[in-house]
């Protein structure tokens, strides 16, 4: 039988479903309310998407996000496995074995931090109202569009300096470790008498260094703290063009100690899944 996960975001739901000897087929949906009903209909539509006929066995369907807790037991002939988000987020992001233990970001709606460190149950961590809602939000009011492709369009041919300040415009230099070029204040600049008025290309890359600056920190200051030898990405945020350039312009970026895993977007999804399948699997050992 084939196995299937379902994870409802705050902006996308993401589906995945596994089948013996064959690559996982992924879909992102729009957000969707965890219904019964609607948990068929996803299904529904993702073996459709496979190639399946809706009548395809799912013995096992693993849930998180939202209210996912809500949903039955069963659903049809599946098994209804119900994963807390921080269990799925880390599971999700060790599947490419980060360096442990690690912080694994959640870049969804908002953004959650959560601490990974097996055979140690995960624990959340820290969480940020800053995530891929803001940059839509921000990006509807003052561009016009929440169109992914078109806000990395613009942004790749922006200029931060327009908008940002950063330390060295502050103080003259770097302090400490921390260099001249670093970002000092978002949108700042726009504020000073004379400024330049923006274009909607300086805007898109100000919001994505935004938002990428405010979570990496956030990011770093746990991984110090819980003394963490990876910090992993993940969630739809990074396919947004332009925003992990908007990462790797972080003055003194490690890259070997940032990790993005492939297709970041289903990650959380992927570690539902396979937490799950071990849960089933210890069941029947």
């Amino acid at each position: 039988m084939h196995s299937a996960a379902i994870d409802f975001g705050g902006t996308v739901t993401d589906l995945v479903l596994r089948r013996a000897g064959r690559d996982d087929v992924l879909l992102a949906l729009p957000t969707a309310v965890p219904e019964p009903a609607v948990a068929e209909a996803l299904l529904a539509r993702l073996l459709t998407t496979a190639g399946e006929t809706t009548d395809s066995p799912i013995g096992v369907l693993a849930v998180t996000g939202g209210r996912s807790w809500q949903l039955p037991d069963r659903l049809g002939a599946a098994r209804v496995v119900k994963v807390d988000e921080p269990t799925a987020t880390a599971v999700g992001g060790l599947l490419e074995d980060a360096p442990t233990p690690a912080i694994v970001v959640s870049l969804g709606t908002g953004t959650g931090i959560v601490l990974a460190d097996p055979p140690v149950a995960p624990q959340r961590l820290v969480g940020s109202g800053i995530g891929g809602g803001t940059l839509l939000g921000l990006a509807k009011l003052l561009l016009g569009t929440t169109d992914v492709a078109r806000i990395g369009e613009l942004a790749k041919h922006g200029d931060l300096s327009v908008c940002d300040l950063t330390v060295g415009d502050i103080l003259g230099g770097g302090v400490g470790p921390v260099p001249a070029e670093a970002t000092a204040a978002h949108f700042a600049r726009v504020a000073r008498e004379g400024s330049v008025v923006p274009r909607p290309e300086d805007i898109a890359a100000t919001l994505l260094n935004l938002i990428g600056q405010a979570v990496l920190r956030l990011a770093f200051e746990a991984a110090r703290f819980h003394q963490a030898r990876s910090i992993v990405l993940v969630g739809h945020v990074l396919d947004v063009p332009g925003f992990r350039d908007a990462i790797e312009r972080i003055p003194l970026l490690d890259r070997s100690y940032v990790r993005i895993v492939s297709e970041p977007g289903f990650a959380v999804a992927r570690g539902a899944l396979e937490t799950a399948l071990r849960e089933g699997h210890a069941g029947h050992a």
